[in-house]
């Protein structure tokens, strides 16, 4: 028996003795709290970048909208208008929303433009504006 006491101290000195439940516990905690950590900012991130692809289409959605507003514009008997047929379908579950600013009077001292503020409301609620100008052909 004095044998057996003697070989366990000496495994403890040496560093060889084992973890303590406690210290499973501690660890175990530790590492549940980073995985916990790692899930929550993976999902943020995924989310981010769910709503950025929408954004950035609803961007493009615009964009395109108004080069189709381009085209219309001087196949329209009057440049100026209330509103344009525009050839467009914007991406599923997009909506596309144009304004149409006042038309300028018809004299060579007024610039003869028009300005056309185009909305683009992605699925998300979230939105981008884009403001062109039409100008007399």
């Amino acid at each position: 028996m004095v044998g057996s006491l003697r070989d366990r101290r000496s495994r403890r000195a040496r560093g060889e003795g084992g973890s303590t439940l406690v210290e499973l516990l501690v660890a175990t905690a530790i590492m549940g709290s980073a995985v916990v950590a790692i899930l929550t900012a993976m999902s943020a991130t995924f989310t981010t970048s769910a709503l950025n692809r929408q954004l950035t289409t609803a961007g493009i959605a615009a964009r395109d909208y108004a080069e189709a507003l381009e085209v219309a514009v001087p196949q329209s008997a009057n440049w100026c208008s209330a509103a344009y047929v525009v050839a467009y379908t914007p991406p599923t579950g997009y909506t596309v929303s144009p304004s149409y600013g006042p038309c300028p009077t018809n004299d060579s001292s007024t610039p003869q433009f028009q300005t056309v503020t185009i909305t683009v409301t992605a699925p998300n609620g979230g939105a981008e504006t884009l403001r062109t100008v039409v100008r007399k052909p």
